[in-house]
């Protein structure tokens, strides 16, 4: 996966997730918040979390192959 299709993969999470188009993505009217600042206040808290979810899950998975 290279780095535009990793941000569309994302992109759409954090669509479905929020309901947003995610910063650097057309933003109709109505789908909500256009001002910029807010989405990208909204992105930058949805990535905290993805990764946060990501690392904890890499973690555990690497704690679970140690012990056997």
């Amino acid at each position: 996966m290279n780095s535009n299709e990793r941000f569309e993969y994302m992109a759409e999470l954090f669509y479905k997730d929020t309901g947003l188009m995610a910063p650097g993505k057309d933003s109709p009217v109505a789908c909500g918040i256009t001002n910029r600042e807010q989405r990208d206040e909204a992105w930058n808290e949805w990535i905290e979390k993805f990764y946060s979810k990501l690392f904890a899950l890499h973690e555990s998975n690497a704690n679970c192959c140690e012990n056997n």
